[in-house]
């Protein structure tokens, strides 16, 4: 996994700002080959399991189906349609929705389709400037006229909440995380949230009971324990794997497994929520990624 130094490195020209759309990639087939990204398992959601439950959710899954693009999903059905219904029960309360971690758009898809509908904005976020473009032109092909209602900024979590949230307090947000799952990191974003908490409504977090190998640090679980406590209330999102189920055994990349009976992710309102960490003398600097030396 890429270390903060060397991904502010990489992109200090971009790092902390909004991409622009890049054009010469609306008529590219293999989008991404282009873009230098890989296709690894090749995994896809079977969004039919959800068919005839919502209309707003069918339409969706039904401009997903219809693209000839080759992708990969990092969710199961079961945690796109949990994360479809948390944003349609709360959109007259929302803004914006926040997606953290696209990778090639498996969650910002199912949160684009409810852009229109839902009269509201959607913010891509990662620190991959190949991982945004790949997923801003996936919905662009879906969903184009609510394009204007979609930006990319390129950086981790906290830079968005300083540079973004911070200057907009009439903002209202859901957030949905499934970015960096080390300790760390995830008790950084977390924390980065305190500073905006008046304009976070809920936050939807991924890869709750991911675990895989020790040099991953995958405990994202332990980090919302740590942010919010042991009694943090939540809605569970997403599918409860079984022992027997093949992403309960790691795999063969990274070692990544689910741990069985667990849910795939969280649902935490915010206005129930408990901080136990940060302390309130903290400051959101103190939370930022740390700063790459200067070129040369």
């Amino acid at each position: 996994m890429t270390d903060y130094v060397s991904t502010v490195a990489m992109h200090q020209d971009t790092w902390g700002t909004f991409l622009e759309p890049d054009p010469a990639l609306a008529d590219v087939e293999d989008l991404h080959g282009a873009l230098g990204m890989r296709i690894r398992g090749g995994h896809r959601a079977d969004l039919k399991l959800f068919a005839g439950k919502n209309t707003v959710f069918d339409r969706t899954a039904a401009r997903i189906e219809s693209m000839d693009l080759a992708y990969e999903d990092h969710c199961s059905a079961y945690h796109y349609f949990d994360l479809f219904r948390r944003a349609e029960q709360c959109h007259g309360e929302l803004t914006r929705l926040v997606d953290l971690g696209v990778y090639m758009g498996g969650s910002s898809m199912i949160l684009g389709g409810c852009v229109e509908p839902m009269g509201l904005e959607l913010d891509l976020v990662d620190v991959n400037a190949a991982y945004l473009r790949f997923t801003h032109e996936r919905l662009r092909r879906a969903f184009p006229r609510a394009m204007n209602r979609v930006r990319m900024f390129q950086g981790d979590l906290p830079t968005y909440v300083a540079r973004v949230l911070d200057a907009e307090p009439g903002a209202r947000t859901m957030v949905h995380h499934d970015g960096a799952h080390r300790f760390d990191q995830v008790v950084r974003d977390l924390s980065a949230l305190f500073f905006v908490r008046d304009r976070v409504h809920g936050l939807a977090i991924k890869g709750t009971h991911l675990r895989g190998n020790i040099a991953h640090l995958n405990f994202v679980d332990a980090a919302v324990h740590a942010v919010f406590g042991a009694g943090v209330k939540y809605e569970p999102l997403g599918a409860k794997f079984p022992p027997d189920a093949p992403v309960t055994v790691p795999n063969r990349w990274d070692g990544n497994y689910f741990l069985a009976g667990q849910p795939e992710g969280m649902h935490i309102p915010f206005d129930s929520v408990e901080w136990k960490y940060p302390h309130p003398m903290m400051e959101l600097d103190d939370f930022m990624p740390v700063k790459a030396p200067p070129a040369g």
